[in-house]
């Protein structure tokens, strides 16, 4: 389940699957909720009747089984959350472990960014904050904190992360825009100063180190030529007017689709097919080169348009993308 595609490929399947076993049953549950392939049911018919409609579940299906875990002294587990029945009806969660939980996490001696182990603090905190209800937020509070000492942090760090947790759900009920965040390089003297000035003016900061093993290791992979990815390119004619453009397919397959409007004289789709008509200059289709690989459609499209800002004697058309003019100083001839 770590590739994004397979997450998706299963909901797919699951809510095919769903929607045939509950059409095709005798007896429905009250409530029936789903998360990828674990479900929380609410049954009201008697424990037979729940016997036969676990048996047709796992009758749909040779590709999946459902195992089966009912109410234990009104208590059930769902995910990360325990779901307790009270006598008044109402429901109360709060979260939960499994018994063979060992309380181990990041240690505080572990040699990793100061953020990276106060990171580990404070998801824990804020998993804590957003399933527990309020009877029992107090007791897993106390119960973290315990957990953190034993794993090297101290007693003031804990609270640092549950304050910081309760800051953040605060925040995010009056945030009505999300505010990006800056990803740096650790360069301690430099960047953490970089950081407290941003801090200042309530902007976010990530930090990234500047050397990882995996920049170290050669990729398994095999190369790939540049000209078969996405991204942005640049075609020469003769008298060194470039042509910049950009595409989601290959770069390859488009300087194809440029060479086909040169040989057919599509003047009227093609700038480069148009000038070529015009001035009789010859498009250097064979010198055509990659300026950038770039998959994301809206980072193409600014690349695009920096590059045909840098370089205004162009062939292309005034239908691309525009920049602000308030950049055009930054940028180098």
């Amino acid at each position: 389940m770590g590739a994004p595609l397979p997450p998706v490929v299963a909901n797919l399947f699951m809510e095919d699957f769903e929607s045939k076993a509950l059409n095709s049953s005798r007896l429905l549950p009250k409530l029936w909720k789903r998360y990828v392939d674990d479900t929380n049911v609410i049954w009201f018919h008697s424990h037979e009747e729940l016997d036969l409609f676990f048996d047709h579940l796992n009758n749909q299906s040779s590709a999946i089984k459902f195992t089966k875990e009912q109410e234990v002294d009104g208590c059930l587990p769902f995910l990360d959350i325990l779901i307790s029945k009270n006598s008044d009806g109402s429901l109360s969660h709060q979260v939960f472990r499994k018994k063979t939980h060992m309380k181990q996490y990041l240690h505080a001696s572990s040699h990793h960014f100061l953020a990276q182990k106060m990171g580990v603090l404070n998801t824990l905190a804020t998993r804590s904050l957003r399933i527990s209800d309020n009877k029992s937020f107090e007791k897993e509070k106390s119960h973290l904190l315990d957990v953190f000492i034993e794993n090297g942090y101290s007693r003031h760090m804990g609270q640092k992360a549950f304050l910081k947790a309760t800051k953040n759900s605060l925040a995010k009920r009056d945030l009505k825009e999300r505010i990006p965040s800056v990803h740096l390089p650790f360069v301690q003297g430099t960047t953490d100063k970089i950081a407290r000035i941003l801090k200042i003016h309530s902007v976010p900061v990530t930090f990234r180190p500047l050397n990882t093993i995996r920049m170290s290791l050669r990729s398994a992979k095999d190369p790939i030529d540049p000209k078969d990815m996405k991204g942005v390119y640049m075609i020469p004619c003769s008298y060194g007017t470039p042509y910049i453009g950009e595409t989601g397919r290959s770069i390859s397959q488009r300087i194809s689709e440029h060479t086909a409007d040169l040989k057919h004289r599509r003047s009227k789709s093609s700038a480069l097919a148009e000038h070529a008509e015009k001035t009789n200059h010859h498009v250097c289709i064979e010198e055509a080169s990659v300026i950038a690989r770039v998959s994301q459609f809206h980072h193409r499209k600014f690349r695009e348009a920096l590059v045909i800002e840098k370089r205004p004697c162009n062939l292309n058309r005034e239908d691309g993308w525009k920049i602000s003019r308030c950049w055009v100083p930054t940028l180098s001839s």
